[in-house]
């Protein structure tokens, strides 16, 4: 990432940034790190907005979730058919976005509206902003980006009485895969939440 600043000098040689490129796999944001060692370099240009010096830690990581930055794009919509937000939810999910979701809201002159948020990532932002212009009335977008804390996940599968289902195992909780106890709710004819609690059982008790 790239962030401009007041300073008049260059605060990155092409050099550098080349060794950067070359040695870094990516971009992660801030990390809670185990220092094993710390090394510091200093510049001969004396600047007064900052130290001129460059620090660089190598460690291990102690977290035990994951980051990553990810877009935001809003609009406030209040004169759209309400039944068309499900096929938008749709299409926004068809184009990549991570996350959907739609906030009533209080507009101006006291009409009712909605407020449609879509997280989704960086490089996806042309094809959903193309969705969200096609696909409902509004005339603009917000752009904004956030940092995401993910915890560390894993899935299995665990045997049920009624047949196999994936979980989402993260944080010590087990989450059973929604689609897998629908179908075998519908094709063995018993309650859903039956197929719910036998997953998670299977999975806390590491059947699976």
């Amino acid at each position: 990432p790239v962030e401009r600043t007041g300073v008049p000098y260059e605060l990155l040689t092409p050099t550098g940034a080349a060794i950067l490129t070359t040695l870094a796999e990516g971009f992660v944001g801030p990390l809670i790190l185990k220092a094993e060692s710390v090394g510091y370099g200093v510049g001969s240009r004396d600047i007064p907005e900052l130290p001129n010096l460059l620090r660089v830690q190598i460690g291990q990581r102690e977290e035990s979730y994951r980051h990553d930055r990810t877009a935001v794009l809003e609009t406030n919509i209040d004169d759209m058919n309400p039944e068309l937000y499900g096929y938008l939810m749709e299409k926004l999910f068809e184009e990549g976005a991570l996350d959907v979701y739609f906030t009533s809201v209080a507009m101006k002159k006291e009409r009712p509206g909605v407020l449609v948020s879509v997280l989704a990532p960086p490089e996806s932002i042309s094809r959903i902003a193309e969705v969200l212009f096609r696909e409902t009335t509004t005339l603009g977008l917000r752009v904004s980006y956030v940092d995401r804390l993910k915890l560390q996940r894993s899935e299995k599968t665990v045997r049920t009485p009624w047949g196999p289902v994936r979980v989402k195992l993260a944080g010590g909780w087990a989450s059973p895969e929604y689609e897998d106890c629908v179908r075998i709710a519908r094709e063995k004819k018993v309650p859903l939440r039956e197929v719910y609690r036998a997953a998670q059982r299977a999975a806390e008790g590491g059947k699976g």
